[in-house]
């Protein structure tokens, strides 16, 4: 086993063995929020393939421990929401935004939990990972039609 394949099953090993990520949750939505982990920690890992251990350590750290807290942050949401009064509600939705932006950027902002929700935890999961990611697409779009549009000077039909 090469490298980097050792670091995509370490990391990935970290997100399935970490019971605090999902612990409350339906199997349905901790499978989702699992593979969500997974998914991020591949992608960071896979980043490193050029690095020593020493530095891919230092360099996936970060992004590790941001994509850990916001599936943690979303695992608390969907645990407490239905239970909590509107203020605390918000101040657990401010921290799902707050994990976000930590991950995916500062210039996320969250539109209102409703947004997501769906027939059950692993819709709403989904939805909000959907949203995420689209986001995150939407901005390299927007990245290259600039980029584009600037070189060119008029924009692309």
């Amino acid at each position: 086993m090469d490298v980097l394949t050792k670091r995509i099953q370490k990391v990935t090993e970290s997100i399935l063995e970490n019971e605090a990520l999902i612990s409350g949750l339906d199997r349905d939505a901790a499978d989702i929020l699992q593979k969500w982990g997974v998914k991020n920690a591949t992608q960071v890992a896979e980043k490193t393939a050029t690095l020593d251990d020493e530095r891919a350590e230092k360099e996936m750290y970060p992004q590790l421990k941001a994509s850990r807290r916001l599936i943690r942050a979303i695992r608390v949401w969907i645990e407490h929401e239905k239970d909590s009064e509107p203020e605390e509600r918000e101040k657990l939705w401010a921290k799902v935004e707050k994990r976000a932006k930590s991950l995916y950027g500062d210039g996320i902002s969250l539109p209102a939990p409703s947004e997501f929700s769906g027939e059950n935890s692993a819709e709403f999961i989904n939805h909000l990972r959907d949203w995420l990611e689209a986001d995150g697409k939407e901005k390299d779009n927007d990245e290259k039609k600039s980029f584009f549009s600037s070189f060119f000077n008029r924009p692309l039909a």
